[in-house]
């Protein structure tokens, strides 16, 4: 009920550029399309463009027919957070488990982002599910289950091969055959998704971004945090003496993807942002909970179930605290609420320019109302990351280069109305190197534009309106 609650409060809320230009794939005329967007490269796995392009098809073209998938990809990583952590953990600390996936602010940001993330977490959930099933009971009917789980979320969630050599190897110690098996199909998939998906939606941009990212690594208190469970895995691996049990497995299956996933981000081999690294969570708090468990036991001993349920109703009371005092129907980017207003205000005879840090999101909203012919032409400057066949690397931006795309938009000695519409997330302006917003202003005052104020700011948008003469 919480993870409906809390992905359902946001589902309205307009896209941002992040969104938009997945929107737009999703909404593509083809498939070839929307798996090889013209326009942006393709990072979502393809089972969620499709189930996504779906839901669109069902609901029709809205905010929330974009997120739906988003929120159903939610809530079925909570039921099966539940169900994995109630066969191996008491049920207060399965609870517990549970909960904290369910308030953990990425999470709850991205159950009702129309992004691949929560579908991650959902695959990752799934998985560790369908192991401890088939670890606890090694049948062969469990083993087709498993594998063919494992080929279903792959193509929700290429992260998802972080744990297949945990996987293979817990398998392969007493059934060599059946992990020979499980890696001939995992590998078979993803041969498939690199070379279809993969491969022609590699590109530069995307590597430089993610080294430039300020929040990427990990912080101290991560490090730390998954040290002590490396450590405490160890030692309970240790005192099995070589014959592991089920729990054991799992958390062997559990601590080798987050190590595997710190080595690539050291390398620069995989992205380290929050969101990137979203989809091991459940793997990360499972197997925290599980030491918790062993250090419960032994220092409160009987009374560790009643602790377990305390910090569950802490736990909640936390995070419904704390998500009342959020604004979680507040958009990132107001692109809705702008188009709107330009869709009514905007004369033919007018010229709308419009910056890349929001051409997406405009494309995307002015096709959902019908706004078949706006006067808008696109700038060509300050790009973010990553459009095909364009230059976006971080702090590229010039002024005179911004200057000569101004020119290339606005004929000379143009007399009429001028529309002007930019982000004003400092994020971007950071990212290129320039606030080009402030050069669209100079511009046209320099050419002697009546520019009345205040501009009319959205939620980290603004729009601009100039009058000219033609006099320069």
């Amino acid at each position: 009920m919480a993870a409906f609650a809390l992905g359902l409060a946001g589902i309205q809320r307009s896209l941002w550029l992040d969104e938009a230009w997945v929107a737009n794939s999703i909404a593509a005329p083809t498939f070839g399309q929307m798996f090889y967007y013209p326009e942006w490269l393709q990072s979502s796995p393809p089972m969620f463009l499709v189930a996504s392009r779906a839901a669109i098809h069902l609901l029709g073209l809205s905010n929330a027919s974009l997120r739906l998938v988003p929120l159903l990809m939610t809530l079925a990583a909570t039921a099966a957070m539940f169900t994995v952590a109630r066969r191996i953990l008491t049920p207060g600390l399965a609870a517990l488990t549970c909960a904290l996936l369910v308030f953990y602010t990425a999470e709850i940001e991205y159950s009702h982002s129309a992004k691949q993330y929560s579908g991650e977490v959902a695959a990752t959930t799934c998985i560790l599910l369908a192991v401890v099933s088939y670890l606890k009971k090694p049948e062969r009917a469990r083993f087709h289950r498993l594998a063919a789980i494992i080929a279903v979320a792959l193509p929700f969630s290429y992260a998802s091969v972080f744990l297949l050599p945990g996987i293979i190897l817990a398998i392969g110690c007493a059934s060599p055959r059946r992990a020979l098996l499980l890696t001939g199909i995992a590998g078979f998939v993803l041969a498939i998704l690199y070379a279809v998906f993969v491969r022609p939606n590699l590109g530069y941009q995307l590597r430089a971004y993610w080294a430039s990212e300020p929040e990427s690594g990990l912080s101290r208190g991560v490090i730390s945090a998954l040290v002590a469970i490396i450590v405490i895995t160890l030692v309970s691996v240790a005192r099995s003496h070589g014959n592991l049990s089920c729990r054991a497995w799992t958390q062997i299956v559990c601590v080798l993807p987050c190590i595997l996933l710190a080595i690539a981000g050291a390398f620069g081999w995989y992205p380290m942002s929050y969101r990137t690294r979203l989809f091991l969570f459940p793997c990360f708090l499972l197997v925290a909970v599980m030491a918790l468990e062993d250090l419960a036991s032994w220092a409160l001993s009987s009374r560790a179930d009643a602790a377990a349920w305390l910090a569950v109703a802490v736990a909640l009371m936390f995070g419904i605290r704390t998500e009342l005092r959020s604004h979680t129907g507040r958009p990132k980017e107001d692109v809705d609420g702008a188009v709107r207003f330009l869709q009514r205000t905007v004369a033919p005879g007018d010229l709308l320019i419009v910056h890349p840090s929001v051409g997406e999101s405009f494309r995307f909203y002015a096709a959902m109302y019908n706004w078949t012919s706006p006067p808008v032409r696109y700038g060509d400057t300050g790009w973010p990351c990553c459009p095909r066949g364009k230059i976006a690397r971080s702090g590229i931006s010039s002024r005179p280069a911004v200057i000569a795309d101004l020119d290339r938009m606005v004929p000379l000695r143009y007399s009429g109305r001028v529309w002007l519409l930019y982000t004003i997330r400092p994020t971007h302006w950071d990212w290129v190197g320039l606030d080009e917003s402030n050069v669209w202003r100079d511009y046209f005052s320099d050419r002697g534009c009546a520019m009345p104020k205040p501009y009319l700011q959205f939620e980290n948008l603004a729009i601009t309106f100039a009058v000219c003469q033609g006099s320069k």
